[in-house]
């Protein structure tokens, strides 16, 4: 049976994995603050959005929603028109998390059969590990919750701060049926941003690290370039 795929909205990424995410998947997009794991992820979210349905973005670092969308609003990619007819939602989980932590697989479960996204962005992941660890229950969490989403036909994006070294001890990165790996290693005095495959369950995909840019378009990946 052939692989549905569905384009990921950054330019250069799809040819460099037969096209697209696999649907459903999870899909762990890893990197050290400032390499673009955010635009990454909120880019994608959008421009899914637009072309396939309903997307969810979800964050825990409880910042208010004016906050974040003045922040995106800087890139094209971001519509207000999504957000304001409902195919683009946020939702912010901070206070549910530090309240109810053993409900939060429940709370975001049935959020997600009310909106019944195409595409989910959990950004980032890190604030709602920390807290379920405490509470022994990430692992369990982590599981059931991609299980879940793999039911409803989702692509689903999580965003960590993990580094190269981090990856093997990563229980999202076992977890998961992709990882991105974005990093900024200085060269020559220079920093420059990379994007690089790691993993990406049934997909033949273009290894090593690529170049990307970011700019007022947003992230395109320049594969091949160094």
């Amino acid at each position: 049976m052939k692989t549905q795929r569905r384009e990921t909205g950054i330019p250069g990424l799809d040819s460099m994995i037969m096209g697209g995410f696999p649907v459903p998947s999870s899909i762990l997009v890893a990197g050290e603050p400032g390499t673009g794991k955010t635009t990454f992820a909120v880019q994608s979210l959008f421009s899914n959005a637009k072309k396939f349905g309903t997307a969810l973005y979800v964050t825990a670092i409880s910042e208010p929603q004016w906050v974040v969308q003045k922040f995106l609003s800087q890139f094209k990619f971001y519509d207000q028109d999504l957000v304001d007819s409902g195919k683009v939602v946020f939702m912010d989980i901070g206070r549910i998390l530090s309240e109810k932590p053993k409900d939060i697989l429940q709370i975001l479960e049935r959020t997600v059969e009310q909106y019944t996204p195409k595409t989910l962005v959990i950004d980032p992941i890190t604030p709602l590990k920390e807290i379920l660890i405490s509470h022994n229950i990430f692992r369990e969490f982590i599981h059931e919750f991609f299980a879940f989403m793999k039911t409803m036909d989702c692509i689903t994006l999580i965003t960590a701060e993990l580094a190269y070294s981090d990856i093997p001890r990563s229980i999202e990165a076992y977890m998961v049926d992709g990882i991105l790996m974005m990093s900024y290693p200085e060269e020559d005095r220079v920093r420059r941003k990379f994007l690089e495959v790691l993993k990406m369950r049934g997909t033949k995909h273009t290894t090593g690290k690529q170049l990307i840019d970011i700019s007022s378009e947003g992230m395109a990946v320049q594969a091949g370039l160094r």
